[in-house]
């Protein structure tokens, strides 16, 4: 107990230090990597050597934020936690050389490892970004502030609500893009297809549905409230209001509830509904910097090697179904483990945990010589989902 209480609080060290870390703390360092060539598959081999040159770079920027003897005897937990997520704390390295050495390959790197938040760091984020493939984010907020009979939702039959109308929204769009996020605008949206569904607070179900008319592959969807407080001091002119803001984000391939945040804050201005608008503003900044936040370390673990991807096998039964995990599990590149959900009707629902995304993953299944007559075909891609086919 007293070791687990010891390792949990290395690990909020850790945490802390890089949390409060300069965005601009930037570490250059040289780190070798090596895996063990499995049947002869080189590129496995190569995949395996680069993560660990990865991770032994992280490992020595974090090395020199806290004492070795801490790393030493808390190194499973930083391994787990941290370390296994190197890659995504690494801005850019260049592999010095690689070769094969008796059954092993060995890379060596020279990496540029952040060792600040990756929220706070442009550079990092838009890498980021990139290896997610730049995914677009459609804002899904019902608002209603003081004097206003009922929620404004741009989905609505009704039409899209005037600017002051959607604060919330905008708000939170205007921080995010400052980060280099991309959006969906409904206004252009709407003048290309027809998204209506009479309802102000949606659940994840319905946000998806509308989702699927656009091609953003994030949602942010939620409500903001304000409320009137009355006069700010005894006589004065001034009025106060408070405003509540809470939202999740929805990834639209999988559904996984990524990030959330709900944050309120008071404000004051000469009529109740402009002091609604101003404190629907300042929740609403707070609100944009949490996702900012939690949406790159989420990106950062799944670039750095926990990426969840929903794998979908048509034309399965329980023998060849077998055979394709099998082989998916053992000789795949990337892929750390399967996990077998469903088998119905001849569709088979997967969970696959992979170093990379539903892309990579497509590529590697098509180049795969699954044995035995197996032949599988893949039909659609995205981020986090794939479907494929087995063939008869």
């Amino acid at each position: 107990m007293k070791n687990t209480l010891f390792a949990w609080c290395g690990l909020s060290v850790i945490l802390a230090l890089a949390s409060s870390a300069r965005a601009d703390d930037v570490q250059t360092v040289e780190a070798r990597g090596e895996a063990a060539i499995l049947d002869n598959d080189k590129a496995m081999a190569r995949d395996k050597a680069l993560e660990d040159a990865q991770r032994k770079a992280v490992e020595s920027a974090v090395g020199t934020m806290v004492s070795s003897e801490t790393v030493t005897e808390n190194y499973q937990l930083i391994s787990d936690r941290i370390l296994a997520q190197s890659s995504g704390y690494i801005r850019k390295y260049k592999i010095v050389s690689e070769r094969a050495e008796d059954n092993v390959y060995v890379v060596e790197i020279t990496a540029e490892v952040l060792t600040g938040q990756v929220s706070s760091d442009l550079e990092g984020l838009k890498n980021l970004m990139r290896r997610k493939n730049m995914p677009k984010i459609i804002v899904m907020i019902a608002e209603q502030n003081i004097g206003v009979e009922r929620p404004q939702y741009w989905w609505g039959v009704t039409g899209i609500p005037a600017i002051d109308m959607r604060v919330a929204e905008h708000t939170i769009i205007e921080q995010m893009r400052e980060k280099g996020f991309t959006f969906v605008d409904p206004e252009v949206l709407s003048g290309k297809k027809k998204v209506t569904m009479p309802v102000a607070l949606l659940s994840d179900k319905q946000a998806r549905q509308i989702s699927k008319t656009t091609d953003a592959q994030l949602i942010i969807v939620g409500k903001a409230m304000a409320s009137e407080l009355g006069q700010t001091a005894e006589g004065a002119r001034q009025r106060s209001a408070r405003a509540e803001v809470a939202v999740r984000v929805i990834n639209c391939e999988n559904g996984e509830v990524i990030a959330s945040s709900s944050r309120a804050a008071n404000s004051y201005h000469m009529t109740a509904q402009a002091a609604g608008s101003a404190a629907l503003k300042v929740a609403s900044k707070k609100v944009a910097e949490e996702l900012i936040d939690r949406i790159a370390k989420k990106w950062v673990e799944e670039t750095g090697g926990a990426n969840s991807i929903r794998l979908t096998v048509s034309g399965a039964n329980n023998k060849n179904l077998a055979k394709f995990i099998d082989v998916l599990q053992n000789q795949v590149r990337g892929v750390k483990a399967v996990a077998r959900q469903s088998l119905k009707g001849g569709t088979a629902v997967l969970d696959v945990t992979m170093a990379g995304d539903g892309h990579a993953l497509a590529t590697e299944i098509e180049a795969k010589d699954f044995g035995g007559g197996l032949k599988v075909e893949v039909e659609e891609t995205a981020n986090n989902a794939l479907k494929v086919k087995i063939l008869p």
